[in-house]
């Protein structure tokens, strides 16, 4: 059958309609589809963080991730990162504190010491690297009375040069249920081909020297200045270690230490790390995280894969265990395990720290839990029937994750209700809503735990 041409004016209004429609589809999709990640302002994300300062400069454009904010810093010691809530002052503050050491290094005495010491650490770390089993073994001949406090230093150091050796010849571990967190962000801590003698040195420390005072005196120094003893701030680590060793070597004290420093040691930080972490030596602390662990029903195998683990520093392996601590009585925390050596970035091990922290925040002074589970997240059950789910973000995006994780048929509870650290999207907002959740932002049952969020 033979078609018969549209005169002009009807093609015109046939293809002015097509594209009409084809607008109008569109604007459907984007009003279903889910939000590109916005740039926020520093001033607006951390309205009580000051954004200049002596030695820094935040920069005040911040994009998101869809959860967490990615804040650039720089200073006067190199360019600096800080991701996720609270760690933007973290950062001010470790940015502070290499200020006042680097004031502490001008002075002579100092740098003497420091000059005496190095050689010796040095040569003792390759020592242990190169022949670590053999190590490990000559330990309790080696160091006597030191034995047990060091011993699971040294497993650790062993352990840790083995992981890492099999990482580098292509034996990395399977990925698991941890790297899907918010968090996993590209060069997010040691990096796999990093100096392994490093990593082996400051995982097996040294008994005589810690017995002698060394450990102490740096932990000492950290708490003056507000920081992390065990701070992933490669700029700061270096630094509380010089001027340690440099105090150590010169039979000077800490205290004689700083006081050298002008202006004396007051440094802004609202946070506080555990009494735990700063008084306690590495050693014991470690084996206090072995035995409480081992109380809840952790596995020998999972301690030691947390105490080694390169995504966990020791202040971060002593948070994780007291927040499970705190959840004493609340059954299912044995399946967080799982979920916490499987993640893949600092990142990702800082945010479910901060979630277990946020669970034992309402445990304690909201309602009683009942339970934990793991579903993407750690999630809670109260013992009314309430829903409870925590998240240490900035601001929150509705994304595929947000809609997978509202979508899972397993979330089963008389009442949803979801707290956040930061904000959300109105987007967001009205899908948990819409979903019958209660929202809460800028939730008080978040407390940012002190430790850095760094990177060059």
């Amino acid at each position: 059958m033979k078609s018969t041409p549209l005169p002009i004016a009807s093609c015109r209004l046939l293809v002015a309609t097509c594209l009409s429609a084809a607008l109008f589809s569109s604007c459907i999709l984007a009003a279903d589809g889910f939000e590109k990640p916005p740039t926020l302002s520093a001033a607006k994300l951390s309205p009580g963080t000051p954004l200049k300062g002596k030695h820094y400069q935040v920069d005040n454009k911040v994009p998101t991730d869809g959860f967490l904010a990615h804040y650039s810093i720089q200073s006067d010691f190199g360019s600096f990162r800080a991701i996720g809530p609270g760690q933007l002052d973290v950062v001010i503050a470790e940015i502070n504190a290499i200020a006042k050491l680097n004031t502490l290094e001008q002075n002579d005495q100092l740098v003497k010491g420091a000059k005496k010491s190095a050689g010796d650490m040095i040569d003792g770390v390759k020592s242990f690297v190169d022949k670590p089993s053999e190590t490990l073994e000559g330990i309790p001949g080696g160091i006597g009375r030191f034995f047990q406090r060091s011993y699971r230093n040294a497993k650790t150091g062993v352990q840790k040069v083995q992981d890492r050796r099999a990482e580098q010849n292509g034996q990395a571990p399977a990925a698991g249920p941890g790297a899907n967190l918010p968090g996993g962000v590209a060069g997010s801590s040691t990096d796999a081909n990093g100096n392994v003698y490093v990593e082996a040195g400051q995982a097996l420390g040294s008994a005589t020297i810690d017995a002698l005072g060394f450990d102490e005196d740096r932990r000492q120094l950290a708490r003056e200045l507000n920081v992390d003893p065990y701070t992933t701030n490669p700029v700061l680590d270096k630094k509380l270690d010089e001027v340690t060793w440099a105090a150590f070597a010169g039979n000077f004290g800490v205290d004689m230490a700083t006081a050298l420093i002008p202006g004396g040691m007051l440094l802004s930080s609202s946070q506080r790390l555990s009494n735990w972490v700063y008084d306690t030596p590495p050693g014991d602390l470690r084996l206090a995280v072995e035995k409480k662990l081992l109380a809840m029903g952790a596995s020998q195998d999972q301690i030691d894969r947390l105490l080694r683990h390169r995504y966990y520093s020791l202040s971060m392996q002593a948070a994780l265990t007291a927040a499970l601590q705190d959840l004493d009585g609340v059954t299912g925390r044995d399946a967080v395990m799982p979920l916490a050596l499987t993640v893949a970035s600092e990142q990702q091990a800082l945010y479910l720290i901060e979630t277990l922290r946020m669970l034992d925040q309402y445990h304690h002074k909201v309602k009683p839990l009942q339970q934990v589970e793991v579903i993407g997240t750690v999630i809670a059950h109260g013992k009314d029937g309430e829903l409870v789910v925590v998240t240490p973000v900035d601001y929150l995006s509705w994304n595929a994750t947000v809609a997978k994780f509202l979508r899972n048929k397993g979330l089963n509870g008389k009442r949803h209700s979801v707290y956040l650290a930061g904000d959300l999207s109105s987007r967001a907002r009205a899908e948990f809503q819409k979903a019958g959740w209660q929202v809460h932002a800028h939730s008080s049952l978040f407390e940012p735990l002190m430790t850095a969020r760094t990177g060059k």
